[in-house]
């Protein structure tokens, strides 16, 4: 497996260490930390070694610091620490070479996920409906989770997996009946609008309701008329759908529904049947197992005979596994449906399933913010619309001042604007809830996408004017504080990824780009005090070169993170 510049010197200062200890380097290794950056870059504490060395832990760190020695590393005793701190060579040129040489797939590692694969169970809109703003955060923390995990080399199986099945189609499709214009079945837009109507009414009117259900069970019991009626909609639905996530950068290996899992409901109950069991509970199909106070009992079957969502999670799990034979399933939903999948997942182990540890519910926390007077549901192409906009007026305005030059205004107002809303949303901790807000989201100060596409932007503009990256370079001439400073945060990409997907987290590649932007944007303005410190400094080819070479990286770390995160790049800005 291939390993990071990070990661060869941490093994080795582990290795160092062990050796001093005489201890396998495993034992040793989990325990090193980053330094303080005033003090080094890792550090090894020496407090768990004092009981058996009997010896204070200065003391102890001191003997260690002298007896250690690993090449590429200033090591010393600070305290009760053992810190070790890059030496300027070859970290530099290492740091440096690394990032150009993968370009795009820096922070990526092929070799990491060889052999394995992970479905993806993500965005997930409902048919018949537009996808709304509330789809956000599932949409792009799954694709960004799928760009790290193919990023690491696993196969990945995106799963758009529509809600496609239950009452609401009856409701679509009676509204239809009352409502619709045959002549635009293929309108996403007109669906909508029947469906608003119909479910209004339904609200009102207990009978058309139950009309309502009425076509639904029509559709469950594979009634030809019903369901060809149901496929139009589903079809239209899906092209509607298609637009937005071309407009995204979105792609899915598999666009399917609950609808798949129709006709093998029973085959699952059979399963449950036998293990763990079933029985009733108030004329509904329950899975038996025993249940905490309070807890709702897992659902099977409805009174009326119709099956329900934990039914077709439990059948496409199974499919799942059958189809792929997955090393990970992951769900990207939202946290409130928790104890869904908590009791999906228990009933998958109580089938006796062996790989019911590999399913993972990934949740994430609400928005807050963005709601109209009247709560109807606020479209996403909307927000991206209005994104749009936004950025357009910031675009213009610096064009008019000559702070920006594109050939494309539009395009780029609408790169700037998508930008603005995924690393708006990407940037908070899954975990937690947010409020969305239009002045914070869309600006190209603060932490926001448009201030990493500038940033980016500003790498590909200093390349252009220094006559591009060039092909060779003399790392020894980087010794500058921000230049050091930045070369690190540069190395930290591949860990990073790799934590991301650990914690199935992007935030943590989102706070890391906009660290990079900072520390770039000190190295790039140390030149307004001092000539000798400008990038394109003038009658030294060398340092010139140099300093070429690590803008060059950083544009790779840039543009190779925004991509992770489904953010677009632009060159001019």
């Amino acid at each position: 497996m291939s390993s990071s510049v990070y990661s060869r010197y941490r093994a080795a200062f582990a290795q160092g260490l062990a050796t001093a200890l005489g201890v396998p380097a495993s034992d040793i290794e989990a325990q090193i930390k980053p330094a303080e950056p005033a003090h080094g870059d890792l550090s090894f504490a020496t407090f768990p070694l004092a009981k058996a060395q009997k010896k204070a832990p200065p003391a102890i760190a001191a003997g260690l610091a002298q007896s250690v020695s690993v090449p590429g590393l200033e090591i010393k005793a600070v305290g009760p620490y053992v810190n070790a701190r890059f030496a300027p060579l070859p970290f530099t040129a290492e740091v440096i070479d690394a990032a150009r040489a993968a370009g795009l797939s820096y922070g990526g590692d092929p070799e990491a996920g060889r052999g394995k694969t992970v479905t993806i169970d993500y965005s997930s809109p409902n048919i018949a409906k537009p996808i709304g703003f509330h789809h956000i955060r599932t949409t792009f923390l799954g694709h960004c989770i799928a760009n790290i995990y193919r990023a690491l080399g696993w196969k990945v199986e995106g799963i758009n997996y529509l809600g496609d099945w239950g009452k609401q189609f009856g409701l679509v499709a009676v509204g239809f009946q009352e409502y619709g214009d045959p002549a635009r079945i293929d309108d996403m837009g007109h669906l909508v609008e029947v469906y608003v109507k119909a479910n209004k009414r339904a609200e009102a009117e207990p009978e058309f309701d139950e009309k309502a259900r009425e076509f639904f069970r029509r559709m469950e019991a594979g009634d030809a008329e019903a369901l060809k009626m149901w496929s139009q909609f589903r079809e239209t639905s899906i092209k509607g759908f298609r637009k937005i996530y071309e407009r995204m950068g979105i792609e899915f290996e598999h666009i399917e529904g609950e609808s798949r899992y129709q006709g093998k409901m029973d085959a699952v109950i059979e399963q449950i049947a036998k293990k763990p069991g079933v029985k009733e509970s108030e004329g509904a199909l329950v899975v038996d197992l025993p249940y905490a106070d309070n807890e709702p009992p897992i659902l099977l079957k409805k009174k009326d005979g119709s099956t329900l969502y934990a039914t077709r999670d439990l059948a496409a799990a199974q499919d799942r596994y059958e189809r792929f034979h997955f090393d990970k399933s992951l769900y990207v939903v939202a946290q409130d449906q928790a104890l869904h999948f908590r009791q999906v997942f228990r009933t998958l182990k109580e089938m006796g399933h062996p790989w019911a540890d590999r399913v993972v519910h990934v949740a994430f926390g609400r928005i807050g913010g963005m709601s109209t007077r009247l709560g109807r549901l606020v479209h996403l192409t909307d927000v991206l619309d209005e994104a749009k906009e936004r950025a357009s007026a910031i675009v213009k305005k610096n064009i008019e001042e000559g702070r920006l030059h594109t050939d494309d205004p539009d395009k780029l107002s609408e790169q700037i604007g998508l930008g603005s809303v995924v690393f708006g949303d990407l940037k908070h901790n899954r975990a937690s809830d947010y409020t969305f807000n239009w002045d914070e989201v869309v600006s190209l100060d603060g932490h926001t996408g448009a201030y990493l596409q500038y940033a980016h932007a500003r790498t590909v503009n200093v390349l252009r004017k220094g006559g591009g990256a060039p092909a060779s370079y003399d790392a020894s001439l980087l010794t500058l504080p921000e230049e050091q400073a930045l070369l690190r945060e540069i190395m930290r990409l591949p860990e990073v990824v790799r934590n991301a997907a650990e914690d199935y987290e992007p935030s943590l590649i989102a706070r890391l780009l906009l660290d990079v932007a900072a520390v770039f944007s000190r190295f790039y303005t140390l030149g307004n005090q001092d000539r000798e410190k400008r990038i394109i400094v003038e009658d030294n080819d060398a340092l010139r070169a140099a300093r070429l070479a690590l803008t060059d990286a950083t544009r790779v770390t840039l543009a190779a993170g925004l991509t992770l995160l489904g953010i677009p790049t632009p060159d001019n800005m």
